[in-house]
């Protein structure tokens, strides 16, 4: 693997003398730090003033009050970690846990507040919250928030949400080297990612070339903010999805004063600035942009071909207004490409890996203008225009013995879209809150996509897609957050999702009931209807002209799936808790190939293949997730999460089998101890265990694979192998340094040092003439250094 080379243990090298040099010169001054935050009802969001925000154990008191706007201000907070407690009069106290204040790292807070439904003259209730619990108010169940914080400690997540998200209950990778994401046994495709509320495509590198995933997000470690993860049930307003939702959520800059960074890693380079547009304005920019290590090293020196190579450009500006609201503009952008060329001569190709060569590209653009306005005392109107957009291309050729070109693919996408959303929150009161919005989605296609459906006994493109031209989608939503009394609590809504192309609709229910049985103690059920449209290509195959139905899949329907889950949640104390989920998905309207075993639900970007569907096919996953989980508390922290599931499929033929990521059990164990050093320094150590079923394959016909020299699977036993369970270790060591007017954070990680094996494919052994499988067995090692100053 292009990770492991004598350049990156040199590099290790060098950031480990960085860290000596750096320590030793380190001050041992008590350093301090500004905490800043806004405090706002959770529903509507407007300000609450006058709440009272306290560092919890500070001696002396450290504590405020909050202004007219809602803002505070904590001064002299010592570097660490610390707890805010917030309280303000009708509504429950709020404790705010772990926020991690560095030299260089203003915390800038936001503190949603539930209003008491009880009476003034009740018993106070104190919110002792979960750190785990979701930034979305609407969420019930089957959801968690996730933070910069833990995608950088956390062991093998590389400051990646995508990889961070595999550690969690009912979440597995698909390999070591991409961040794929498979939830509850539905496929990356499945997924729904939004920024800033608004819906994006895939935002990992090379994300056609890994079926979702990618070798690396183009998400920031300058840019991230506390976001949303979301397993299943997910509430009204989030449509075109059946897997799961990635709600992610950009920083704002610090409102004060200019802030610079710079990082160095194994990913890349990068450059971040931040800072009021005018000082005292409120006015601010975030801007990050970085570009691929391996780009640069190829520029000044010979390397091993198939490195990826990528720049990205993120920026998030917030300008808030005295009575116009608040308005923002935020970007992403990246671009990546790989090639891979065969590196021997003919006579010493061994396998159909060797004589292989590809070029892989994938650039995405998303951008929105969002705003925001209190509309009285009781609604909050959000609104946003956006334009985003996709191109992939995979240029995929085979070799023979004198050097001919045998064409597998030559694919050539482009997607754009400009998005128009608007959402209105209104409290009714206390007990009652609606969310409800609209979304329009017109979108710009252009497919020119060639493949040879069976390249080992035929030399040509045979399958063509041509097709240019435009269509749209509509949604709506209406979902209500209702106090029921008895300590229950009920989230009910609709989603409505148009489909354009074909005039296809569906409707889909959502509803989820917790029932709080003692103070720490809830129980929970949901339900939801889900609905995905398939990816646009397949709407768009085209059979030959002289066929009397050209697009004969134009017509097909919505994908869809009923989701039942079930929750029991024990929180232990203030710091632990225990959470069970069993849950049930039932697939329909799965489109597959009639008296056949395919069907969407194992789709692969490399699939290509003419052929009529239908929406017979059906399927199901079902399963229990177990987490229990003790949040970081005086200097460490622990959590372990078991998933037991199968994941079932009929195809057009009517007969069951196994999903091609049915791998049974899912296994994390994992932990941390941090210490302080010298004063203001902390140095943690990150260790994970995981446990998880093997890979799904296809056995090949040994026999079909001899006459052709190439593989040939037997597809009467469609995922009937399986690899062997692998155990997979990672650690993770971090280091934080703290100097008056500098930072620096070392983070050294490295996955999979049990060199365990990923089953990555099978390839025809020319000289033993058999079809073997291919493994991928590697520790992929990780390291950064930023500075901020």
């Amino acid at each position: 693997m292009w990770y492991i080379n004598n350049k990156a243990n040199l590099i290790t090298g060098i950031l480990i003398l960085v860290i000596l040099a750096i320590s030793i010169s380190t001050s041992s001054q008590s350093i301090t730090q500004t905490v800043k935050g806004r405090v706002f009802d959770a529903q509507v969001q407007f300000a609450l003033p006058g709440a009272t925000v306290v560092v919890a154990g500070s001696e002396p008191l450290i504590g405020t009050v909050t202004d007219v706007e809602g803002n505070f201000t904590l001064l002299n907070v010592p570097v660490g970690r610390i707890d805010l407690v917030v309280s303000f009069v009708g509504y429950e106290e709020y404790t705010l846990t772990d926020v991690l204040v560095g030299s260089k790292e203003m915390p800038n807070v936001k503190i949603p507040m539930k209003e008491l439904v009880t009476g003034l003259d009740e018993v106070e209730i104190k919110s002792e919250v979960v750190k785990e619990q979701a930034l979305n108010s609407m969420a019930l169940l089957s959801a968690r928030s996730i933070s910069l914080d833990e995608a950088q400690r956390f062991a093998g997540s590389m400051e990646d949400f995508s990889r961070l998200a595999s550690s969690f209950a009912g979440v597995s990778s698909g390999s070591i080297d991409n961040n794929e994401v498979i939830i509850r046994g539905n496929p990356a495709k499945g997924i729904l990612w939004r920024l800033e509320g608004v819906e994006i495509p895939v935002p990992n590198h090379l994300a056609h070339a890994f079926n979702g995933g990618g070798v690396v997000s183009m998400f920031s470690p300058f840019m991230m903010a506390n976001s949303d993860f979301f397993t299943g049930a997910f509430p009204a307003e989030y449509g075109n999805v059946l897997s799961g939702v990635f709600d992610i959520n950009f920083r704002t800059g610090n409102p004060d004063k200019g802030k610079y960074g710079f990082l160095i890693g194994s990913y890349g380079m990068e450059a971040a600035a931040e800072g009021p547009f005018k000082k005292g304005g409120g006015s601010t920019y975030l801007a990050n942009f970085r570009v691929s290590t391996f780009s640069i090293l190829q520029n000044i020196m010979p390397i091993e071909t198939g490195l990826p190579d990528y720049t990205d450009l993120s920026f998030n500006m917030n300008f808030p207004t005295k009575k116009a609201g608040v308005f923002s503009l935020w970007s992403l952008n990246g671009y990546g490409r790989i090639v891979h060329e065969p590196s021997n001569p003919p006579m010493e190709w061994e396998t159909s890996f060797d004589n292989i060569k590809y070029e892989f590209t994938y650039g995405l653009t998303a951008s929105g203008l969002n705003h925001k306005i209190i509309i009285g005392k009781k609604s909050l109107l959000s609104s946003s225009l956006s334009f985003s957009g996709y191109t992939n291309s995979n240029v995929y050729r085979q070799l023979d013995s004198l050097l001919k070109n045998i064409p597998v693919s030559d694919i050539s996408e482009k997607n754009y879209t400009i998005r128009a959303k608007s959402v209105l929150n209104h409290k009714f009161g206390a007990r009652h809150t609606n969310r409800s919005g609209i979304m329009f989605n017109q979108i710009w296609y252009d497919y020119n996509n060639m493949a040879n459906s069976d390249p080992a006994i035929q030399d040509t493109l045979d399958f063509r897609m041509r097709e240019k031209g435009n269509t749209y989608i509509a949604q709506a939503f209406s979902q209500s957050l209702i106090q029921l009394g008895g300590n229950v609590t009920m989230n009910a809504g609709l989603h409505f999702l148009y489909f354009g192309l074909n005039g296809n609709f569906a409707i889909d229910l959502r509803i989820g009931v917790k029932w709080q049985a003692a103070p720490r103690h809830s129980l929970g059920v949901a339900y939801g209807k889900h609905s995905r449209i398939e990816p646009l290509r397949i709407y768009l195959i085209e059979f030959p002209e002289n066929d009397s139905e050209v697009l004969p899949n134009k017509n097909l329907e919505i994908t869809k799936a009923h989701h039942f889950v079930f929750a029991y949640d024990w929180n232990i104390n203030s710091n632990m808790h225990f959470k069970v989920e069993p849950y049930v998905q039932l697939l329909f309207d799965v489109p597959v190939t009639p008296d056949s075993s395919f069907s969407m639900i194992n789709y692969q970007n490399d699939m290509f293949f003419q052929a009529r569907l239908d929406n017979s096919g059906t399927g199901i996953n079902y399963g229990i997730d177990l987490t229990f989980e003790r949040f970081m508390k005086k200097g460490y922290y622990y959590m372990v999460t078991a998933s037991v599931y199968e994941s079932k499929f009929k195809g057009g033929d009517g007969i069951e089998r196994n999903t091609r990521l049915n791998q049974n059990y899912v296994l994390n164990l994992l932990g941390g101890k941090e210490w302080k050093i010298k004063e203001n320094n902390f140095l943690s150590i990150n260790g994970k265990f995981t446990v998880v079923g093997g890979t799904r394959y296809t056995p090949p016909d040994q026999e079909a694979s001899r006459a052709v020299s190439a593989v040939v699977y037997q597809m009467d036993k469609l995922y009937d192998g399986q690899w062997t369970t692998n155990y997979y270790f990672d650690l993770s060591v971090n280091y934080r340094i703290n100097r008056p007017k500098v930072s620096h954070n070392i983070i050294l990680q490295a996955k999979n040092l049990t060199m365990q094996s990923d089953l990555i494919g099978f390839a025809y052994n020319y000289s033993e003439q058999y079809s073997q499988p291919m493994e991928l067995a590697i520790v992929f090692p990780y390291f950064s250094y930023k500075i901020e100053f």
